[in-house]
């Protein structure tokens, strides 16, 4: 493994990742959490980890138009732009730079802010030892974001955050959030790439300190032959509170484990997800909301609609320590199949160790309603576009909680795209 030019911790980290991977049994379908997702297809050794650099122009050149424009708005207090591992645009406010919030890509943090890092890096959050992808993630990861917000400080309009896969064919990208206590702040982190065969590891790691809150929305679009699997975890301190908003739209394959503690008295956690497989994608998300502390409140939404032949996972569990008195915890998948092909696993559980607790789970699957599919092509409107309607009314009460327009805008439309399809 070769090393680049790293702090010396950096790089002992780097190392115990490839002791654990070499250790660490490749996922089979005989593993409860892969069960139903099998990868025995996946070229892993056909994609390269560690791929040249492109030159800047080329890099840019590869984003799309869109993700351009977008990182120049008005309406967000800072963007980040990266290709291929190149940060190819970096915007900030006034206020932004100011305020002594940090908000840069993760290289430049190791380089410039390596205290910040170094505590919260593959430590806490997401670990060596979680699965073979974590190790393969610790072991050879490469870019991604560095967010840090000072104490008490609030950043005023969202932040942005773009990664886009265009020359190479493997994306190692961390996120790191890192919220100081009562500070607030919103970060959407956006990921896409164009057509071909590609490979992603990625890891998110959110840490919230006592009466913080953070907004963080997720979605990944990739490349309908992109390989995905991220390990993600958020760690929420007394009082605080997280929103994690989750949208899974591309790949050809996702294993994603997206786990919520809630660590200090009196924190929340809101959980919401929207997720359309179509053709013959491959959706597996993995939810956890694990209440360690007492007072703590977790909800969780998720929605899901499928087409052709493709097929989703939804595996959620609420787990309740045996200290974690007055809990409130709450989760409900809903999936509507719009094709007699597809498939959808929704598989809620808890474990439940305290005795002074509200927690309550639901799950449906069922088919579009045909009579209101009927209603509206009575009134003179195609069933693509009938149809289209239902679905854009299913996902709204999860979209609309995004805090950004145009994100909800292009979401909605990206949703409009499969639906026609």
């Amino acid at each position: 493994m070769a090393l680049r030019d790293e702090p010396a911790w950096m790089r002992d980290r780097r190392w115990e990742a490839w002791r654990v991977l070499l250790d660490t049994p490749y996922p089979t379908t005989s593993d409860e959490p892969w069960r139903r997702t099998d990868i025995k297809a996946l070229p892993l050794t056909e994609f390269g980890v560690l791929g040249e650099l492109p030159k800047l122009d080329k890099a840019l050149k590869s984003v799309p138009a869109d993700w351009r424009r977008a990182q120049k708005s008005d309406d967000i207090s800072g963007a980040l732009l990266s290709a291929d591992g190149v940060i190819v645009g970096q915007t900030a406010t006034k206020d932004l730079a100011s305020s002594g919030v940090v908000f840069t890509d993760m290289d430049t943090a190791l380089r410039e802010h390596a205290d910040l890092v170094e505590p919260y890096f593959l430590t806490e959050a997401v670990r060596l030892n979680d699965d073979y992808f974590a190790a393969l993630h610790g072991a050879f990861w490469r870019g991604g974001t560095f967010l840090y917000v000072p104490r008490g400080v609030e950043v005023a309009l969202p932040l942005r955050s773009f990664t886009w896969l265009g020359k190479n064919d493997t994306s190692l990208t961390h996120t790191l959030v890192v919220m100081g206590p009562g500070s607030r702040a919103v970060l959407i982190d956006e990921y896409g790439s164009k057509s071909g065969r590609a490979f992603n590891a990625g890891a998110v790691e959110l840490f919230l300190q006592d009466g913080a809150q953070l907004d963080y929305v997720g979605i990944q679009d990739w490349g309908r032959d992109v390989w995905n699997f991220t390990n993600e975890r958020a760690l929420v301190n007394r009082d605080a509170t997280l929103h994690w908003i989750v949208g899974e739209l591309g790949s050809k394959l996702t294993k994603t484990f997206l786990d919520a503690w809630l660590i200090g008295q009196g924190a929340t956690a809101l959980l919401s997800g929207v997720f359309f497989a179509d053709g013959d994608q491959h959706l597996d998300l993995d939810t956890e909301q694990n209440h360690a502390a007492p007072h703590c409140k977790s909800d969780l939404l998720y929605k899901g609609a499928l087409k052709g032949s493709a097929r989703t996972v939804w595996q959620g569990m609420i787990r309740v320590a045996k200290t974690a008195q007055k809990t409130d915890g709450y989760q409900a998948n809903r999936n509507l199949l719009l094709s007699d092909q597809a498939r959808a696993d929704s598989i809620p559980g808890l474990e439940i160790l305290a005795d002074d607790v509200r927690c309550t789970h639901g799950s449906t699957v069922s088919r579009i309603d045909e009579e209101e599919v009927f209603y509206l092509m009575s009134r003179g409107i195609g069933r693509v576009e009938s149809e289209a309607l239902l679905v854009n009314a299913f996902f709204t009460p999860v979209l609309d909680r995004i805090p950004l327009e145009s994100v909800r805008g292009r979401l909605k439309k990206e949703i409009a795209k499969k639906t026609s399809r």
